[in-house]
């Protein structure tokens, strides 16, 4: 250890050597309390036998002296209370040192038998007992040899002996110091192992080379053996781990193999004259325990004879770290349910095994579930995250417990989860688990009082009717689950052939609209509005078109899906407003009078808090009054979760001067009382009611009721797909105040449009 002092053994560095002693503080306060104890029973017993001077005049250097020492060494364990830090334990034994060698120094001036054993034994006590650094070992070590060979040869400083004794003196705390800088360096070597031990642990799921080259860092247990696998030496490591301070001796590693055919393995590749690294195995103790082990090992020859010398590192503690490591890589860490990675897997070891077995029995269906929570965007911004959490872990629970035994659940990420059902018997089976499911997660919950709604849609796919594989499974799941969703939500579906065609049917409108966001560019054309009581031109409404290189016309059908994308949608309408933004202050420089052209805006439009704003400021940029622009809604954005936050934008546009028309009044979900509750200025008849309504009573009976409604409310109204003189007869007799359709004229690009609008031509057929 480079770091490690070459004289002392101790570190160079202080700190790291303060460090060091503060992690042994309670082993060396015990110690030094052990010393005084002892200290003071032995020199008790001692004075005892000091009695045998008496009348000698050496009584009355021993027993005071005797005494003296007993005090000290009473006081400094009255003082073991005070050891809070190592300083204090250097500072009362360096004390308790200093006392006892000056006592014993007037001891051994006796030059009695024993005094001769005093001499060399109380030096290597100070040297190798007392618990201080090696200043304190070896000074008080030294110390204490020279008052006791100063204190035994002051009678007779010049004896023949007096030489060879202090030869020996030399010899002897020579010894003890190399010693003592040896005992320290292998005690601060076995705290860096354990600190590396420790980081090493840490550090597994970064690097495994690391790790083992830390594990091959420690201090190791080593045997000697014969090939017979008789053991002829092993050191402290190898005794204190392995025959672990029982009675049972170590004598032959054959019996400390639990798998013999691993430790047949092992000997035959020695036989060959391979070198062994990193052989793993489990070995067992004297006590009984199985331990995990890699062994290193290398041929030697030991007087002639050839032998092995093998090192061990115990890893058991690194094979539970993996395993923990493993099982926390597989497990959510906010829920504690198995993660995607973990289900991926078992979902494909199920499909593996179905495949695999060749017995023809029938063991049952497979199913994956694929669980979104509804409206969970909308949890965590109006309750907070925490409570977003709260209710994915109250999903966790509900799932677990909705479960049968062996079935697997797992959160995919975000507010999705999957399940994997095995053995099911029969179709009726999954449909129970399944409303065992909705029942439990559709329950009320409930965050710090305050009530938060907890529904699902669920997707289903089987196995081995949905695809063969984790991939085919999982898409084909997440397809039905898209359907669900798209579907009202709150739902179960299953996956069939018919979702997977309109799921790629969907896709390709999607892909198509991005492509139309990046590459093309997507313009309004305008259908005439025309006020059937006078035949007038009163406005227009915006449709998309997207001509291409080709000379093709993109429509809005080829593209459906897209407008109720949540990032697709707000994109292709802000475009939409660009270009009638920029058409209308065109006219209006121009001197031409258009009315107002209405546009056709969603629920993904609607629920972003800053659309009314952006549209205010686009049309004062460009100098257009808000009654220029009549925005167009369907009932369904007003039934989603979001409906606050729809009726606060249009609240605002509508206060703003902004007109809003319900469109397709009557087809959906209709309401009355979302003519009340939000700004409605114009109902839309739609075109399907038009059509027929001069043969089809029950169409003509719907105009007449809708018509009547919107003039008790005092609501304008317009009626779509008018395509005939009688339609606009009937209408206008009916009190519908605007008409839409080829009748008055299809939908036109802008330069036509401007021309209208400068001849005035477009009158509608009286």
């Amino acid at each position: 250890m480079t770091d490690l002092s070459t004289y002392t053994g101790e570190f160079r560095d202080p700190a790291r050597e303060s460090a060091f002693q503060a992690g042994r503080l309670r082993e060396s306060r015990r110690h030094a309390r052990l010393l005084f104890q002892l200290s003071a029973l032995l020199n008790t017993l001692f004075l005892i036998s000091d009695w045998r001077f008496a009348g000698t005049p050496h009584f009355w250097v021993a027993v005071p002296a005797r005494i003296g020492i007993v005090l000290c060494s009473l006081y400094c364990l009255s003082l073991c209370r005070r050891m809070t830090g190592f300083p204090a334990i250097e500072r009362i034994c360096f004390g308790w040192q200093v006392m006892t060698a000056i006592g014993v120094a007037f001891l051994v001036s006796s030059r009695s038998d024993i005094a001769i054993f005093v001499l060399v034994m109380l030096p290597l006590v100070f040297y190798l007992v007392v618990p201080t650094s090696f200043r304190g070992n070896v000074g008080g070590g030294l110390g204490c040899g020279v008052a006791l060979l100063t204190g035994y040869l002051a009678p007779a400083p010049y004896s023949p002996t007096m030489l060879g004794m202090i030869l020996a003196f030399l010899i002897l705390h020579c010894g003890m110091w190399m010693a003592i800088a040896r005992n320290n360096r292998l005690q601060r070597q076995e705290w860096i192992a354990g600190r590396l031990a420790r980081d090493a642990q840490a550090a597994l799921a970064n690097s495994r080379d690391t790790l083992e080259r830390m594990f091959m860092a420690v201090p190791l247990p080593l045997l000697v053996t014969r090939r017979d696998g008789h053991v002829l030496r092993l050191n402290r490591a190898a005794t204190a781990d392995y025959a672990a301070g029982q009675a049972v001796r170590l004598d032959n590693v054959n019996s400390t193999y639990v798998d013999p055919v691993a430790r047949d393995m092992l000997f035959q590749r020695l036989e060959r004259g391979e070198a062994i690294d990193n052989f793993e195995c489990r070995l067992r103790r004297a006590d009984g325990q199985i331990r995990n082990a890699l062994l290193s090992s290398r041929q030697i020859l030991i007087d002639g004879e050839p032998c092995f010398m093998t090192s061990i590192v115990d890893i058991t503690e690194r094979k539970e770290a993996e395993r923990h490591l493993e099982q926390l890589a597989m497990t959510d860490a906010l829920t504690g349910l198995a993660n995607r990675a973990h289900f991926m897997a078992a979902v494909t070891q199920v499909a593996a095994g179905d495949r695999a077995d060749d017995k023809g029995e029938a063991t049952g269906h497979s199913a994956v579930l694929l669980i979104d929570l509804d409206e969970f965007k909308r949890v965590n911004d109006t309750a907070g995250h925490d409570a977003g959490d709260a209710l994915l872990c109250t999903v966790a629970g509900r799932l677990r417990h909705a479960l049968r035994p062996g079935d697997l659940v797992a959160r995919m990420g975000g507010d999705e989860f999957a399940v994997l059902l095995t053995r099911l018997p029969d179709m009726e089976a999954l449909h129970a688990i399944l409303a065992r499911i909705t029942e439990h997660l559709h329950a009320p919950f409930n965050y710090r009082g305050r009530p938060i709604e907890s529904r699902v849609s669920i997707g289903v796919a089987l196995f081995p009717d949905h695809g063969d594989d984790v991939a085919a499974l999982v898409k084909h799941a997440d397809i039905a689950l898209y359907h669900a969703k798209n579907n009202g939500r709150g739902r179960a579906t299953l996956f069939g052939p018919g979702l997977l065609d309109s799921w790629e049917h969907e896709a390709a409108m999607l892909d198509r609209a991005r492509h139309i966001l990046a590459q093309e560019r997507p313009v309004p054309w305008y259908q005439p509005k025309i006020a059937l009581d006078s035949g007038a031109l009163i406005g227009f409404e915006a449709l998309f078109r997207c001509p291409t290189n080709s000379g093709r016309l993109i429509m809005p059908g080829d593209i459906a899906a897209a407008f109720e994308h949540p990032e697709l949608g707000p994109a292709i309408t802000a475009q939409m407003i660009d270009g009638i933004v920029t058409d209308c202050a065109r006219w209006r420089a121009a001197g031409l009078s258009f009315g107002h052209v209405a546009v056709n805006v969603s629920g993904a439009d609607l629920n972003d808090d800053g659309f009314a704003d952006r549209l205010l400021d686009r049309l004062a940029q460009a100098d257009l009054p808000p009654s220029a622009i009549e925005l167009e809604v369907t009932e369904s954005v007003f039934l989603g979760r979001n409906a606050d936050w729809v009726g606060r934008a249009l609240q605002r546009l509508s206060e703003a001067g902004v007109a809003i028309a319900l469109d397709d009044f009557g087809t959906g979900y209709a309401s009355l009382s979302h003519l009340k509750q939000f700004p409605i200025d114009v109902i839309k008849i739609d075109q399907r009611f038009v059509r027929d309504l001069e043969t089809d009573p029950e169409d003509a009976a719907i105009v007449r009721t809708v018509l009547n409604l919107a003039y008790s409310l005092g609501i304008r109204t317009v009626a779509e797909g008018v395509e005939n003189q009688a339609q606009v007869d009937y209408l206008r007799a009916g009190g519908c105040h605007v008409g839409q359709g080829f009748h008055f004229g299809a939908a036109m690009p802008m330069e036509q449009v401007e021309a209208i609008l400068r001849t005035g031509h477009l009158r509608a057929a009286q």
